[in-house]
């Protein structure tokens, strides 16, 4: 079955995209944890954004769901349990069945669900990691593991644009990510509805049959869609058949699609769709790696998105803006149609 849905925010209403629903046993089985009354209150709220975070039943990343909860999660503005899931900004994390339970859910992802309504938990199973890097590490988890990571992401998005009809726009984020939510939020306020893609912005040289191609992308560690641009990214059917059919696929296909990295997968496929996005690019100064990374900087009051961070650093980063909670609106540069960019205060 296909849904077709008119994007938000555009002028003359030309654009309308259409995509096969999830599949009704997916969903449920998704859903399992949620309460029906929960899963009703979501569709009929009007979220600004719903932040879909990526995450693994292992109690090493179930502390770090616990430490973003409890600090950048009680910001004013965040739809939680607590709140009877009111505000501008929802945040889940999306689960697979890891290998260290025997492909299923464990006790814990249970009682963590009941006392928080949060946790989306796909059918898929995890991809084994085969490589040293350890959670706020940088690095690659192997091939196994990412493709599994972009196989979520994609889910992420396909569940999210179902779920959630009144929301504006939808997020992809991580689980060792520090957010200022108020200013975060007070930002999002002034941006495009239609064609948003903003975060840091790079560029990735990719394989195709015959060739290469070089296509632009946000980094996966906070990436903000316009409601349209998720729409797109989950009706690119070849991506679509890989992320659910991965067995039927010939092995140079998640490469064809770049779902060896799940940031540089979304990208692509708006690439390969010729969709035309508006990049809000933002700088190192703002959306930043802590430790270590690509994009390592020094924690400043220019910082929104920290990333890479330690466990002790949750409570530290809360402490430092916690009481910053009506902020003004950064102001950006739009040189053309297609970028907005965030200067660095000085």
């Amino acid at each position: 079955m296909s849904v077709t849905l008119h994007d938000q925010g555009t002028e003359d209403g030309r654009f309308s995209v259409s995509f096969k629903r999830v599949d009704d046993y997916i969903m449920a089985e998704s859903l399992r944890y949620i309460p029906r009354s929960v899963v009703d209150t979501w569709a009929q709220r009007e979220y600004l954004v719903v932040f879909g975070i990526p995450s693994v039943d292992l109690e090493a990343r179930r502390r770090r769901r616990y430490l973003q909860r409890t600090t950048c999660w009680r910001f004013p503005g965040v739809a939680t349990k607590s709140n009877n899931f009111t505000g501008e900004m929802l945040v889940l994390y999306v689960l697979a069945r890891h290998p260290s339970h025997g492909y299923n859910y464990s006790a814990g992802v249970q009682e963590e669900a009941s006392e928080w309504h949060d946790l989306l938990t796909l059918y898929l199973g995890e991809g084994r990691v085969t490589t040293n890097k350890t959670v706020g590490g940088h690095g690659f988890w192997g091939i196994e593991a990412e493709v599994g990571m972009s196989r979520k992401t994609f889910m992420w998005f396909h569940h999210a644009v179902q779920l959630f009809p009144n929301a504006s726009y939808l997020a992809k984020g991580d689980d060792d990510m520090f957010l200022r939510v108020p200013q975060y939020l007070a930002d999002l306020r002034t941006l495009p509805r239609h064609g948003l893609y903003w975060g840091l912005l790079r560029e990735k040289r990719g394989f195709r049959e015959g060739g290469r191609v070089l296509f632009r992308y946000i980094t996966g560690f906070c990436a903000t869609l316009g409601r349209d641009v998720a729409e797109h990214v989950v009706s690119y059917e070849p991506l679509r058949r890989t992320v659910y059919r991965p067995q039927n696929a010939d092995p140079m296909q998640f490469y064809y699609l770049t779902m060896d990295h799940e940031d540089m997968m979304v990208g692509r496929a708006l690439y390969d769709m010729q969709y035309p996005v508006v990049f809000a690019r933002e700088q190192t100064c703002s959306f930043h790696d802590l430790h270590e990374g690509f994009q390592v900087e020094p924690l400043t009051s220019n910082s929104v998105v920290i990333h890479h961070l330690w466990e002790s650093e949750y409570a530290e980063m809360m402490e430092r803006f916690g009481n910053d909670t009506s902020p003004s609106p950064r102001k950006f540069r739009r040189p053309s149609r297609c970028f907005i960019g965030f200067p660095c205060n000085t």
